[in-house]
């Protein structure tokens, strides 16, 4: 609630009392202020005497700059997906080319299911882009990590098995939320 406070006091004309008012009102966001007909919001105490044209078209201004940031973040996280997808993709290809018939059929089976549930959980976590960025942008990140500390040099199969299950944990913790 502080915060939503602090974002509303971006619009000049509008301080800590006036921002809780809003907020008290249901005004808790420019859109909903910029949406807002000045009638509606002449009944809030303390606007009845402003002018509330620049209010309203201050709060459409940070509304639109407020959803041009968030589709930038979107963008950025969809691309940070896109390139776990592919280290996974190659991953998986060295994982063929190097032991293709040296692994026994179980072996080989456990390390398809990883690369498979590695790629269902990416899938999912791209349903969870928009409504919850921070914690996409946190899990993408630990389990790029993750995916790093897979040695490539030396790779052992059951490293790779451990190194995709750390990094689908991380992502299943955003969309297990």
């Amino acid at each position: 609630m502080k915060k939503n406070s602090k974002e509303l006091q971006k619009i000049k004309g509008v301080g800590e009392v006036l921002s809780k008012r809003l907020m008290a009102a249901g005004y808790d966001t420019f859109d909903k202020i910029a949406a807002a007909g000045k009638a509606e919001l002449r009944k809030i105490r303390g606007l009845e005497r402003l002018p509330l044209k620049p209010i309203i078209d201050q709060a459409a201004a940070l509304a639109q700059e407020s959803d041009k940031k968030k589709a930038r973040k979107v963008k950025d996280l969809k691309a940070a997906a896109a390139a776990i997808r592919v280290r996974v993709e190659g991953l998986a290809r060295r994982v063929k080319d190097r032991f293709g018939d040296q692994l026994t059929e179980k072996a080989r089976k456990k390390i398809e299911k990883q690369f498979l549930k590695m790629t269902a959980a990416l899938d999912k976590v791209k349903g969870e882009l928009e409504s919850c960025r921070k914690p996409v942008s946190k899990g993408l990140a630990k389990a790029e990590k993750r995916l790093a500390g897979i040695p490539d040099g030396t790779m052992d199969p059951m490293e790779v098995i451990k190194g995709l299950k750390k990094a689908r944990r991380s992502l299943k913790k955003i969309y297990n939320r």
